[in-house]
């Protein structure tokens, strides 16, 4: 397939997309229905609401007509992007919206339970007015506090973000928005289309992630968090800490170390950027 899913609305919670009510999106909705019943293949998403706000989605769901439901739930879906993933806002995390967002899916008649996050990135920091948390104009304070990440810190989030929310087994699919953007994407589209670290880091994920099964998380004391992934050759093991350096009891040797760009690690220990852990299977 080129195209799995067709997102109707995009972060229809806000007005300045063009959507103002439940109603209208209900309305928005019809001709996708149309267009489903003469092309029986067609599989829609929705409603993308943006943000931790689910009393829209729950609003937008009961305005659709009964027996016409997406095939997925999709929501743009950010923790507070002034902080890590793993922190949280109230009493949810990343971890508990991705289970608040399933539920909502499985309590629906009027949407399939297949979860989708079809937007999440975190700010890069000086890049003012295109900053995902900026304005379209720069006030004195933004000058002043730089919002934002450093490009390094972006890459290791989004990593983080990816294993959290696809190994909770609520998500089904996260979509990293985007590929070329100067204030959150892979690519810096103002800078010449420079490649950033997440676009390496990314690239490793998936050279050694993009087919793994996952196994289990490892009981480790916070801020450590540890992931096992199963490959044809390979246990690998991703591991971090959410804030500061850990020394790192490894479950055995490992074969090799690698850092969240492929590069080799001498010394076992912890930090905000993910490393790998490989040993070869018996």
């Amino acid at each position: 397939y080129k195209v799995q899913h067709f997102e109707i609305t995009h972060a229809f919670n806000r007005v300045k997309w063009g959507v103002w009510s439940d109603t209208e999106y209900a309305a928005l909705m019809w001709p996708a229905f149309a267009l489903q019943e003469r092309f029986p293949n067609i599989r829609l998403a929705g409603p993308a609401c943006i943000d931790f706000e689910y009393h829209p989605v729950i609003a937008a769901l009961k305005s659709l007509p009964t027996g016409k439901n997406p095939q997925a739930l999709s929501q743009l879906l950010y923790v507070d992007r002034r902080g890590a993933p793993e922190n949280k806002q109230g009493k949810f995390s990343t971890l508990e919206k991705c289970a608040l967002l399933k539920a909502l899916a499985q309590w629906s008649d009027s949407c399939d339970d297949k979860v989708i996050v079809s937007e999440v990135n975190w700010p890069v920091k000086y890049t003012g007015i295109w900053s995902p948390i900026g304005c379209p104009y720069e006030a004195p304070k933004w000058r002043e506090t730089q919002p934002g990440e450093s490009e390094e810190t972006y890459a290791w989030y989004m990593l983080r973000y990816l294993v959290i929310s696809l190994c909770s087994g609520h998500v089904e699919q996260v979509f990293w928005w985007r590929l070329s953007a100067h204030g959150y994407g892979l690519i810096d589209d103002k800078d010449g289309f420079r490649i950033r670290p997440a676009f390496a880091a990314l690239v490793v994920f998936m050279n050694l992630l993009g087919k793994a099964t996952f196994i289990k998380k490892h009981d480790t004391a916070e801020p450590q968090y540890a992931f096992e992934f199963a490959t044809e050759t390979h246990k690998v093991i991703m591991a971090w800490t959410n804030g500061g350096a850990a020394d790192y009891a490894a479950p055995e040797n490992p074969e090799r170390v690698l850092d969240n760009l492929g590069q080799p690690v001498e010394k076992l220990q912890l930090s905000d950027a993910p490393i790998y852990l490989l040993y070869p299977l018996q």
